[in-house]
């Protein structure tokens, strides 16, 4: 699988001759058993690739790396159900080939100075990864859930004091029982406190659910470390000692959803306020751009279906709106892009840029697709304001 790490480092790969390959393989549903088609049109990215880069008198030196590819295309035949995601620069001796969630858009060939990107970190950005743990007074159980999959990771059992026949003079021995096993149950919400948090400290996993009864939840959370409470998304009532995986994934996933909706509705109205009171906002892409190049952005707020065309200078990094054939601010010659939006997405990653998808939003629409959450506003600095 995938990391977040291994995407940084694709982003920070830059090829001078126009080497680096990007290729992403979308499985369709088969005409037949065959799966020709599928074959025939990795093909004829690769024939396209290679006749674009004879057009533009490149030296060819993807060439390696495309032939490979081609050669692979018979043997994808669906490949499991999984898409496919392959970095390459023979030239640096850099091939990377990835099994990721089926959610591409199609399946396409990129040859450029650096690998495309958009729709890799799209696809991890909706991505779930979260520990989710069943947790009674006598059971604890911890599952892993990725995407569509749930996985029991552990099962573990506290065996509480049990009441003996006669509550004893005046009830005291059923007084003392209770005390104790009071005791025995906080001890065990501590032990299973404990065994979450290692999910966390090695970043396996990004978000917590809990299942529980509506009782005991209070006395939960209250053993929660401090690093787990920071990733706790909530509660769902269940039973831990009779709730099945498939149950466990599904009321977790809607748990999930809910709270990725809330957050993006949040980060559209902080956003949309922010830029309307001349603060910690900008919205449109002419905008985000200015914003991305001071320093300022903080979260890139990226419509699902943004695209825009584009310039972008490969010798300083500045990105325009504008048709120019050279860069405004150095001089150079300006690359065309198709789509702007890749060359944002690759700068925001080589930046530590969170980066938030947002789907089918109208609101979020109306303001061109794309919008930044900044950490500050250059303009609004002492110095700046004096000279202006």
């Amino acid at each position: 699988m995938i990391t977040r790490d291994d995407i940084r480092e694709l982003a920070n790969f830059h090829s001078p001759e126009t080497c680096a390959v990007t290729f992403y393989y979308q499985p369709t549903t088969p005409l037949n058993k065959s799966h020709r088609e599928e074959s025939i049109l990795v093909k004829d990215l690769v024939r396209n690739a290679l006749r674009d880069a004879e057009k533009h008198g490149r030296n060819g030196c993807a060439r390696p790396d495309l032939d490979r590819i081609q050669g692979m295309a018979e043997g994808l035949r669906g490949n499991g159900g999984k898409a496919k995601a392959i970095f390459a620069c023979s030239k640096q001796g850099l091939w990377r080939e990835f099994d990721i969630p089926a959610q591409l858009l199609k399946t396409n060939l990129f040859v450029s100075h650096r690998f495309h990107l958009k729709p890799l970190a799209a696809v991890l950005d909706g991505v779930q990864h979260a520990c989710v743990v069943l947790v009674d007074r006598t059971k604890a159980r911890i599952f892993e859930l990725v995407n569509d999959e749930i996985v029991e990771k552990q099962d573990f059992v506290n065996e509480l004091t049990r009441r003996g026949k006669s509550d004893g003079w005046r009830g005291y021995d059923a007084g003392h029982v209770e005390r104790k096993q009071m005791n025995e149950a906080l001890q065990h919400f501590k032990t299973v406190a404990d065994c979450i948090e290692p999910y966390f400290e090695r970043k396996s996993c990004d978000r917590l659910l809990i299942g529980c009864h509506d009782d005991v939840w209070p006395e939960i959370h209250r053993e929660l470390h401090s690093n787990s409470k920071q990733r706790l998304v909530g509660h769902f009532r269940i039973d831990p000692k009779v709730a099945t995986p498939d149950q466990t994934k599904q009321m977790a996933t809607e748990q999930l959803t809910q709270y990725n909706s809330r957050l993006q509705q949040g980060l559209i109205h902080e956003v949309i306020g922010e830029a309307h009171r001349n603060g910690r906002g900008a919205i449109g892409l002419r905008r985000v751009l200015r914003s991305l190049e001071t320093g300022e952005v903080q979260t890139l707020l990226l419509g699902s279906n943004f695209q825009a065309s584009g310039v972008k200078c490969h010798h300083c990094g500045h990105m325009d709106l504008h048709d120019a054939p050279v860069c405004a601010v150095c001089g150079k010659e300006n690359t065309q892009l198709e789509d702007i939006g890749d060359a944002i997405v690759g700068y925001a990653i080589r930046n530590g840029i969170d980066i938030v998808y947002i789907a089918d939003d109208e609101q979020f629409d109306q303001i061109g697709r794309i919008a930044a959450l900044l950490r500050f506003r250059a303009d609004q600095n002492t110095s700046v304001k004096a000279a202006s």
